[in-house]
């Protein structure tokens, strides 16, 4: 005797067994995707502090390094070794503190105008980057004390440092960062000046 097949009956247990293949299939998806976000969320790198622009890696920077140093040589009446190591001391100080390379050079051309021996006899300010060794004692036994504040690195990382915690309470604000960062009046027209030294390093730096 021949079964009597229901097509009804058949139709139900198809989708049914659709239905519950497409169900395993989105819980298998799911549990990927949970470890797919997983995964990712701990790839996140943390957030630098400092300006908005995108730093770039001292040994990608190397043209532009090249055409700052030349720049710097000229304007300022430097060998252009010395502009080359004072310039390359700027990238690598600013690539460590998630800061752009040139305000820090900005800083140090309108504070010392690019001379590593520059000593404020009233302030006491030391160096390219004019620090005050009075303020930042952490910061300058890190580099090796005040006597290293005279050399080109250690005076960068120090200035860089400080420029880096004063941007870091100020949420990124430069003009604020910079305010405290010179600490005496006429902060208007030292604001002024830094940000038209920074506009031309920035016009070297794109034509490269």
């Amino acid at each position: 005797m021949s079964p009597i097949i229901d097509p009804a009956r058949t139709q139900r247990r198809l989708a049914w067994a659709l239905s519950v293949l497409v169900g395993v299939s989105m819980c298998l998806r799911t549990t990927e995707l949970q470890s797919e976000f997983i995964t990712l969320s701990h790839q996140v790198p943390a957030r630098s502090i400092g300006l908005t622009c995108r730093i770039p890696a001292v040994g990608t920077a190397a043209p532009g390094i090249k055409a700052l140093s030349r720049d710097i040589a000229r304007r300022f009446h430097l060998a252009e070794g010395a502009a080359a190591g004072i310039t390359r001391a700027a990238f690598t100080a600013a690539q460590a503190r998630g800061i752009d390379p040139t305000l820090v050079l900005a800083i140090a051309a309108v504070e010392s105008k690019f001379k590593p021996g520059a000593i404020n006899p009233t302030t006491g300010a030391k160096g390219l980057m004019q620090i005050m060794p009075r303020w930042h004692h952490d910061k300058i036994l890190d580099v090796g004390g005040e006597s290293s504040l005279m050399l080109i690195a250690p005076n960068i990382a120090v200035g860089a440092a400080i420029l880096a915690e004063y941007l870091a309470a100020e949420d990124g604000d430069i003009e604020d960062a910079l305010g405290h960062y010179l600490g005496t009046t006429g902060a208007e027209r030292y604001l002024r000046k830094v940000n038209v030294e920074m506009a031309h390093l920035t016009r070297v730096m794109k034509a490269t």
